[in-house]
Order: structure tokens, then sequence, then C-alpha cells
């Protein structure tokens, strides 16, 4: 992997950490507490970025 490769993925992992930020702070605004939250933060990204079956 070259380095543009490399600055690229890291860009785009920032993004994402972003877009979770985001929608985290919205189920705080909902009302969800901040375990809970992070619960489904974590559940989210489990299905949006892991293994395919």
């Amino acid at each position: 992997m070259n380095t543009a490769e490399w600055d690229q993925m890291m860009m785009a992992f920032c993004d994402v950490a972003k877009m979770m930020a985001k929608y985290r702070d919205e189920l705080l605004a909902q009302g969800f507490s901040r375990d809970e939250a992070l619960r489904l933060v974590v559940e989210y990204q489990k299905q949006a970025l892991g293994p395919k079956k």
C-alpha cells in the first residue's frame, strides 16, 4: 500500500468516526442514555462494517 492509499484509507476512517459521533449525539438527543447510545453505535458498526455472511 502506498502513502496515497494509506492517507485515503485514514480519511475514510475519519469520516466513519464523524458519522458515528453524529449518530451517537442524535440518540442522546432523543433521550437514550449514554450507555444505550454507545451500545447502539457499536451494534450499528458491527452490522455495517463486519464480515458479510
